[in-house]
Order: structure tokens, then C-alpha cells, then sequence
């Protein structure tokens, strides 16, 4: 089963990170935290998303 990317989905790759980076997004707070905030506001800003878009956040850990 397959499933279709609607508009309102976002999807971003932010590429490795160490787990104090990891730890520090769990808390709102760090440099990731930051990367990611920035990419959403630009996204706002651009139009590519609503304004009243509600980020969801996924780690995913390679094994």
C-alpha cells in the first residue's frame, strides 16, 4: 500500500547528527532545533506552506 504525499506534507532531510544534538531537539532547544525552525519560517515566508503549519518531527536512527 502506497502513500500519496499531499500538499500540506513536509518532508525534510537534515542529514546525521549526534546524539547531544538529538538529546537537545527533544527539548526544543539546540542546533537542530534552530536548522529546522529556520527551514519552516523560510518555507512560511515563501508561501510553500501555510502560515499555520504545525511541523511534525521524526528521528530516525540507522542501525
Amino acid at each position: 500500500m502506497a502513500i500519496k504525499q499531499t500538499a500540506n506534507t513536509i518532508i525534510l532531510e537534515m542529514g546525521s547528527a549526534d546524539s547531544d544534538d538529538i538529546k537537545d531537539l527533544r527539548y526544543g532547544e539546540g542546533k537542530l532545533f534552530k536548522k529546522i525552525a529556520k527551514t519552516i519560517e523560510n518555507l512560511k515566508d515563501e508561501g510553500h506552506v501555510e502560515e499555520n503549519a504545525q511541523p511534525i518531527i521524526v528521528v530516525v536512527k540507522k542501525k
